[in-house]
């Protein structure tokens, strides 16, 4: 693709909220055992994928609804799969992981999974700051991450053109206020 436009928030909890399990959502981590739990909604790629994940030491959540599994999410412990949008890599600090790679099957969507998964993950690291990643216009990430103690602390415009990569700082949340424009080089390429 020579052109490519994305617009991204930046993520990172504020507020530990402590985990309290909700009646028919259980939470269980992913395991060799578990692993294909998620056949009705991960391709056979993405499956083995987390095999991939799950050895090189990261951390993956399986939600289920009802006794059936409805939703997968990462936390990434170094910043090769840190990944922003399609083109660029959020440079994670040595006292943070990375929620990402977020999945719901569209059955079970608007049910509270995605909010109680990440308040799973996020509890069981307490020790670490997790940040991550939202498209800047996907409503329901954004409030199922709010819902889970996250804010946006601040939000690009991510272009890609041609082999050329330019971030630009369009608004920083925790101060609420547009901030001047910037350009600059790839969060990482």
């Amino acid at each position: 693709m020579l052109f490519n436009k994305e617009h991204a928030d930046i993520i990172r909890v504020n507020n530990l909220i402590p985990y309290s399990p909700i009646e028919l959502i259980e939470v269980k981590s992913i395991t060799e055992e578990n692993l294909f739990d998620g056949i009705s909604f991960n391709s056979k790629d993405e499956l083995e994928q987390f095999r991939v994940f799950l050895n090189e030491g990261h951390f993956g959540y399986y939600a289920y609804y009802n006794g059936q599994c409805a939703l997968r999410t990462w936390i990434f412990t170094n910043e090769q799969r840190c990944f922003v949008g399609q083109n660029f890599i959020y440079k994670l600090p040595s006292n943070e992981y990375f929620s990402g790679w977020s999945k719901t099957h569209p059955e079970f969507r608007k049910l509270g999974l995605f909010t109680q998964a990440l308040l799973f993950a996020i509890n069981e690291h307490s020790d670490k700051t997790i940040s991550g990643y939202v498209e800047s216009d996907n409503i329901g990430s954004l409030k199922g991450t709010q819902k889970a103690g996250f804010i946006s602390i601040f939000r690009f415009t991510l272009f890609k053109l041609w082999r050329f990569k330019i971030q630009i700082k369009t608004f920083d949340h925790k101060k609420g206020q547009i901030q001047k424009i910037k350009f600059g080089s790839a969060i990482k390429s």
